[in-house]
């Protein structure tokens, strides 16, 4: 299981955050996150009440039943970890899942920190040092959350749903991360004219 988790709680419009598992149990533990406290993974829009997802609703003292399918990481799923009741005739769809390749830079040992990281995200495999492939049920989003922090303060980091044709990306220096905005910018300005 992935240690570190990134949440944004959302209260009367505005979102705070990111904050971790952590940080979310200590506010829980002092009233300042109730069950009913509408929380989202980092770079989601996926708003639910802090009790409905199964990592935090311990911290409320209510259980959450989990299946096979709503163990593990749930951040950034493409189901977004909704463990919803399960109630007699309903069934669970299984999350899409998605391949993705990780680009990250080979510098000062981050291969060696997010080898074990990317292995538990799902079926991983390295064509080089510093590339990686996956295929698991995280959006480009989730496992750049999943995996920054297993990197360097200023290491980059840049992932491709290839299934999706999604990206994500973190710690480019200003001018190469202009570059890539624009580039997806370009791209998502022509398909949305056609």
């Amino acid at each position: 299981m992935i240690a570190a988790e990134n949440w944004c709680v959302k209260v009367e419009e505005k979102v705070y955050g990111p904050y971790t598992t952590e940080q979310l149990r200590k506010y829980a533990h002092e009233g300042r996150l109730a069950s009913w406290s509408l929380i989202a993974p980092a770079g989601s829009r996926a708003w639910r009440e802090a009790s409905r997802e199964s990592v935090l609703a311990a911290f409320f003292g209510e259980k959450v039943e989990t299946t096979k399918e709503n163990t593990g990481p749930t951040f950034g799923r493409r189901d977004q970890g909704n463990p919803a009741p399960i109630t007699p005739g309903r069934q669970r769809q299984a999350p899409a899942t998605s391949n993705f390749v990780i680009i990250f830079e080979s510098g000062e040992g981050a291969a060696g920190r997010l080898e074990s990281a990317i292995h538990t995200l799902g079926r991983a495999f390295r064509i080089v040092d510093n590339v990686w492939s996956v295929t698991c049920d995280l959006t480009a989003v989730g496992v750049r959350n999943a995996l920054a922090p297993y990197l360097a303060p200023k290491e980059p980091i840049f992932v491709v749903d290839a299934s999706r044709g999604r990206t994500s990306w973190q710690n480019y220096a200003p001018e190469a991360h202009a570059k890539i905005s624009g580039a997806y910018m370009a791209n998502l300005a022509k398909a949305q004219a056609s």
